[in-house]
């Protein structure tokens, strides 16, 4: 978080330098510098997250390879008749089918909140889009009526 807030300042100090110089040489009018700066940070935040995320995803492999220990660590999801049961590591997971109250997608990921516990399926642990399609139905499935109308892109999903 560190590195990315001095990405973030140093990106956009340097962005304002750039307009300020491109203000100076076109002869643009002062009150573009505010609007200038609110750019100017979005772009750097949007740049320093990415190679904050970069530098952290680094150091941490290399601190796990140190450590000796397995990366990535080993990722299994399962559906049972009871719920849903997610396998990291060693380390098991269980949430029952009543307590799934939304299944919806973020970016690469499937998330499914189970009492405001977050279970994150990444889209590339299906090996096809059908694959995809037919774990997701089997989830939708076991979930209350309520859950599956808070569910409405991973039902569109399912029937596309």
């Amino acid at each position: 978080m560190i590195l990315s807030g001095v990405i973030t300042f140093v990106a956009g100090l340097s962005l304002m330098l750039i307009f300020t110089a491109l203000q100076g040489a076109f002869g643009w009018p002062g009150w573009l510098f505010l609007p200038a700066i609110v750019t100017c940070v979005i772009l750097a935040a949007m740049i320093s997250t990415r190679i904050g995320r970069a530098f952290a995803l680094r150091i941490a492999r290399r601190e796990l390879a140190k450590r000796g220990l397995r990366n990535p660590t080993h990722n299994r999801f399962e559906l049972r008749p009871d719920g849903i049961s997610s396998l990291t590591g060693s380390v098991e997971t269980r949430a029952p089918w009543t307590s799934v109250s939304d299944l919806f997608p973020v970016g690469p990921y499937w998330v499914v909140i189970a009492d405001a516990w977050p279970f994150y399926l990444p889209r590339r642990f299906f090996s096809s889009v059908a694959d995809e399609k037919r774990f997701l139905g089997h989830m939708l499935e076991h979930m209350s009526e309520d859950a599956r109308a808070r569910s409405d892109a991973a039902a569109r999903f399912v029937a596309s």
